[in-house]
């Protein structure tokens, strides 16, 4: 059985790194919601590093029509339902019970990565939208992450170590995945 590891986090929580850092360890292919969002805002014309422009056209998608935003993302990123394949930018529970349903037979799983505020920040600090953070953060985009994702999850790994600790973290989790799947 396959594997769909669907990675959520709030900003600077490290989800793109660790992401890509799990795809490439296993040899997956792998895809953001937000890397598809900065193709469109280019394709349309805008500034792909806008934050306030990715929140909006993210959420508008999602209120549109959010399954058809799911297999868009999935596609893009060359996915096709047996795969396995890590995406990462789960905001909505929604949008990952529709990724349960569109990924299929892949078995989605959703990865947590906790941080806290410091540890954001301060990965945040370096990017050229750091006096944003807190604008982006309270971005209704942004609510479900606080209380109902980690909730939700399948695993919740801490993001406050070291990259290298919570790609070991979430390879140790998705090893056992693997061995208890049906």
């Amino acid at each position: 059985m396959s594997l769909l590891l669907c990675f959520s986090g709030q900003i600077g929580s490290g989800k793109s790194s660790v992401s890509a850092a799990v795809a490439t360890a296993l040899g997956w292919r792998r895809t953001g919601f937000g890397d598809y969002l900065r193709t469109e805002i280019v394709r349309l014309g805008g500034d792909p590093n806008d934050r306030k422009v990715l929140q909006d056209l993210g959420q508008s998608l999602v209120d549109t029509d959010a399954a058809a935003f799911c297999r868009d993302v999935l596609a893009a990123g060359g996915f096709h339902p047996g795969d396995d394949f890590v995406i990462d930018g789960i905001r909505h529970i929604n949008i990952f019970d529709i990724l349960t349903t569109v990924s299929a037979p892949s078995q989605a799983r959703l990865l947590f990565l906790g941080a806290c505020e410091t540890t954001r920040i301060a990965r945040v600090e370096t990017r050229p939208d750091a006096q944003d953070f807190a604008r982006a953060s309270a971005h209704r985009v942004e609510a479900e992450l606080r209380d109902a994702l980690p909730q939700r999850a399948d695993a919740v790994i801490n993001g406050d170590q070291s990259l290298d600790r919570v790609v070991s973290d979430c390879l140790d989790v998705v090893k056992h995945w693997q061995q208890n799947l049906p």
